[in-house]
């Protein structure tokens, strides 16, 4: 028979129980302490309770006896993760992820087979941006869950994070072989196919990628297909239903974005723009624009930078930017919601985002309309397909009437190349140490060298059919690459060779990280380049005209399909532009075969670029000033006074 203070005990967790059922979480407290009180120090029981207890007064919203009771309960039961799991999910819940993951950690070391432990301390340490310590949490996650879904997505995004694009793609085709069809597996299925030299994979992916059916919390998912598409032969009127479902996506969410415009609350009287990008440091899109924000007329522009790259990636052009504009910010830690609030709160006249679909993008900071006007410029050759960005910047070449009914935003066109042309030194290589520098790629002094320096995502189906053709026609031709990464390489060589081209016609360049004046002399080594369709080049296009190396472009419909094709017309270089892919390949092989053709194309790119004013950050600048004007008086904000 028991005593009566075990019958206490008994009774007091029996009620706690059942109150705790009921959701009467103030009573089921108040039993549990109760229990407590009367059980013996050495209870067997009382990390249980304690747990228990803890558990209810998170539930009651009193963190901190929450927190206290599973440190408690851990104390009187050391090892036990089940406390440390309820600690870490409390931190999170108040966003103290720094905390929540050494807690997580500690549960993982508790339990290492628990894949709720692993994953919970993968994910916060993800969220402080420690991926290589969220690394080894995920793989072992995978192994206890391989067809985990969630486990994989966020192992995959880790080893993206990370640059390894080749472990992500190895663990995309274990998982592939695990798991049943989804809309995540579509879209990455599509991603790794363009990877690899295999067409009917590719077209199968992209088929179900664009008949997957989307939900609101796939938002981010279709942004990530959003970028994807634009550098495959996709319809056009397909992909404004992509932008049309992104858009309605984004606004059917938990939390519905609603606009944070305001009528103008500065006096000042200069007109204030914003610039949102991840890119304020080194990289290309950085160093197009920092020149031209530089530029702008102090007088009449108050001009503003938010960044969403963490504090941890900025450097030595970071510091330049922020002494380009009057006021650098980065909201890299906040959330969408708070991200455009911050925006908003500094009165913007004009938002532009840099970014587009593109890496670290977070177009869903737009949604929020944390600006008066905003435009989507550069970043990546596709528009945002969100109502509330009201223009994208173009040019008279880029686009087309036809093709800015493609777009959910208005053309904004520049008086200018939509792209800001650079100046480059010529390139240093010449003489005895190119021709080393040829012999060390194994050339033949006859070779004909195409350049194609570029990463495996601008490789189509259709423009490695036409580089095969031009590389048939010619057997002293080699296709020469110059890869940021050893996994690109990778990538580039599957690919190429998977769809038809020989390993022996092509070369890889070394590329330089950080040495500017070598890779652009790099351009040196090769005769002609070959533009990428139908994701043309931008600044790709632009550094090989600098460098006087003849461009081949094949003009489309969609501003992606007409970049390099407005650099050329701007330079009043039109004899390399194709019309059809026959015209494509049949000006390669001139410019490869006809040495005098070539070299009146040299001499047109210098010609051209004795124009100062196309390459001058100031003049590009004005006609984005000017731009910016008009699309402030065309949505009706009136002017600073």
């Amino acid at each position: 028979m028991a005593t009566r203070t075990e019958a206490d005990v008994a009774s007091a967790l029996g009620d706690a129980g059942r109150l705790a059922e009921g959701a009467d979480f103030a009573a089921a407290a108040t039993r549990y302490r109760t229990a407590l009180a009367t059980m013996a120090a050495d209870d067997s029981r009382r990390a249980a309770v304690l747990h228990n207890l803890a558990t209810i007064d998170a539930k009651r919203g009193d963190s901190d006896a929450a927190l206290a009771g599973f440190r408690a309960a851990f104390v009187a039961r050391p090892g036990w993760a089940e406390p440390l799991l309820g600690q870490g999910h409390l931190l999170s819940g108040q966003r103290r992820f720094a905390d929540a993951a050494v807690v997580f950690e500690a549960a993982a070391g508790c339990a290492p087979d628990r894949l709720d432990a692993r994953f919970n301390a993968a994910r916060t340490w993800i969220r402080v941006r420690r991926y290589s310590i969220a690394l080894p949490h995920l793989r072992a996650a995978r192994q206890l869950a391989p067809a985990n879904e969630a486990v994989w997505i966020e192992l995959r995004g880790v080893l993206q994070m990370l640059r390894r694009e080749e472990e992500a793609h190895e663990d995309f085709l274990t998982f592939e072989a695990a798991a049943p069809m989804s809309a995540n597996l579509a879209v990455a299925g599509y991603y790794t196919s363009r990877r690899m030299g295999d067409k009917d994979r590719q077209v199968r992916y992209r088929d179900l990628a664009l008949a997957a059916e989307y939900k609101a919390l796939h938002a981010p998912l279709v942004s990530v297909l959003l970028a994807q598409v634009q550098y495959d032969d996709v319809a056009p009127e397909r992909i404004l239903a992509l932008y049309r479902a992104y858009d309605r996506l984004v606004h059917s969410g938990p939390e519905q974005p609603k606009s944070l415009t305001v009528p103008r609350r500065s006096s000042d009287a200069r007109i204030r723009v914003g610039y949102l990008s991840a890119d304020f440091r080194t990289h290309v899109m950085g160093e197009l624009m920092l020149p031209v924000l530089a530029a702008h007329d102090r007088a009449r522009f108050d001009v503003r930078a938010y960044s969403l790259a963490p504090p941890e990636n900025e450097d030595a052009a970071t510091a330049q930017w922020r002494g380009a504009v009057n006021e650098f910010v980065n909201v890299s830690s906040l959330s969408d919601r708070a991200a455009a609030e911050r925006i908003a709160a500094d009165d913007l006249d004009l938002l532009v985002d840099l970014m587009g679909h593109s890496s670290f993008s977070r177009p869903a900071i737009l949604s929020w309309k944390p600006a008066r006007v905003i435009a989507t410029h550069l970043g990546y050759h596709g528009a945002v397909g969100l109502s509330e960005v009201d223009f994208k910047l173009t040019d008279e070449h880029a686009d087309t009437e036809v093709s800015t009914r493609w777009k959910l935003e208005a053309p904004l066109p520049l008086s200018v190349c939509v792209l800001p042309l650079r100046k480059y030194a010529p390139p240093t290589l010449a003489g005895a140490a190119l021709d080393a520098a040829r012999a060390s790629l194994d050339l033949p002094q006859d070779a004909v060298v195409y350049a194609a320096f570029v990463g495996p995502s601008k490789l189509s189906l259709r423009c490695i059919e036409l580089w095969r053709r031009i590389l048939d026609a010619l057997p002293r031709a080699y296709l020469a690459f110059s890869p940021l990464r050893d996994d690109d390489r990778s990538a580039i060589l599957r690919r190429v060779t998977g769809l038809g081209i020989a390993n022996e016609r092509l070369r890889f360049v070394p590329y330089h990280r950080g040495d500017e004046t070598a890779n652009h002399s790099r351009y040196a080594l090769v005769d002609v380049a070959l533009d990428t369709l139908p994701y043309t080049g931008g600044d790709t296009s632009s550094a090989a005209l600098a460098a006087g190396v003849p461009v081949v472009t094949l003009v489309g419909q969609r501003h992606a399909e007409r970049m390099t094709y407005s650099i050329l017309q701007h330079l009043r270089l039109d004899e390399t532009i194709a019309e059809t892919d026959n015209a494509y390949v049949a000006i390669a092989i001139r410019l490869g075969e006809d040495e005098a053709f070539r070299a009146r194309q040299r001499t047109a790119i210098a010609r051209a670029y004795a124009d100062a004013t196309l390459t001058d950050p100031v003049h590009y600048v004005r006609a984005l000033e000017d731009a910016y004007v008009r699309a402030l008086a065309a949505k009706g904000v009136p002017p600073p006074r």
